[in-house]
């Protein structure tokens, strides 16, 4: 009964992206040949990555 359902690896969310940002976002993925969503992924990830980084460079108490 309190079970967590399995995680699924395709699982996903939605976000609020204004058109035109998601409309430059769309124009940059078809001259690359990419698609939206690994673009937007790939963001993500690499700004979580560098904040990570950043964070390990501050000295530590």
């Amino acid at each position: 009964m309190g079970e967590k359902p399995e995680s699924k690896i395709d699982e996903c969310i939605c976000a609020d992206i204004p058109k035109a940002l998601y409309e430059r976002v769309e124009d940059y993925c078809k001259s690359k040949g990419l698609s939206p969503s690994e673009f937007i992924l790939d963001a993500v990830s690499e700004k979580l990555f560098s904040i990570h980084r950043e964070r390990r460079k501050k000295p530590r108490l």
